[in-house]
């Protein structure tokens, strides 16, 4: 019966090796994201969401493709982070600082393409943290290493060109001996990759 199963799974894959598309490129772009801050605990700072700052992204991506379906596994550098306002509330002093987080970023994503062009996707992303600073301060070892978070976006292909916009949410725990608090660093990421690979 393991043999039959095994050899059912190995057809199917071969079946869909055989008409799947392959498409391996290179991508990078530009992003515009920004933090809020949620369940804030025994913290003598409040911190709050100020504005966005940009960031960038570059890396490689490999897309799958049966008929209209297609699968694309990423895997990029980042930076993220976002504009904080700081108020310390025992000496009643407010500033502004920036966070700003290194990252290694892995999306999954599965789409539909339409209109020959144009495609749609969504799918999780896993966030490997390289370094993180608030204001003047690093942080990386207060951060999980590793967070998950979800993309969903739109893009279309022209000849060998890829455009992408998505919208990204990644939260993150920051605990330390005398605070705690959850960072969700959300951001709009626009690509621009290249295929060197496939169609």
């Amino acid at each position: 019966m393991k043999k039959l199963v095994l050899l059912l799974v190995l057809l199917v894959s071969a079946e869909f090796a055989a008409h799947a598309q392959f498409t391996v490129g290179i991508k990078g772009g530009l992003s515009s994201s920004g933090i809020d801050v949620k369940n804030a605990k025994n913290t003598i700072n409040q911190l709050k969401d100020s504005d966005n700052i940009t960031g960038y992204h570059l890396g490689a991506f490999t897309r799958i493709k049966v008929s209209n379906i297609f699968l694309q596994p990423e895997a990029y550098f980042a930076t993220s982070g976002g504009k904080l306002q700081q108020t310390d509330v025992q000496n009643n002093t407010i500033d502004e600082v920036k966070a700003r987080f290194t990252r290694l970023d892995v999306p999954l994503l599965v789409g539909v393409n339409f209109l020959k062009i144009a495609r749609v996707q969504a799918g999780p992303v896993a966030s490997v943290l390289v370094g993180s600073k608030i204001g003047d301060q690093r942080v990386k070892d207060y951060l999980n290493k590793t967070d998950w978070g979800f993309q969903v976006g739109a893009g279309f292909d022209i000849s060998n060109l890829t455009f992408d916009v998505r919208y990204e949410n990644v939260k993150r725990d920051y605990t330390n001996q005398n605070a705690s608090f959850d960072l969700k660093n959300q951001q709009i990421i626009v690509s621009l990759g290249i295929k060197l690979l496939g169609k």
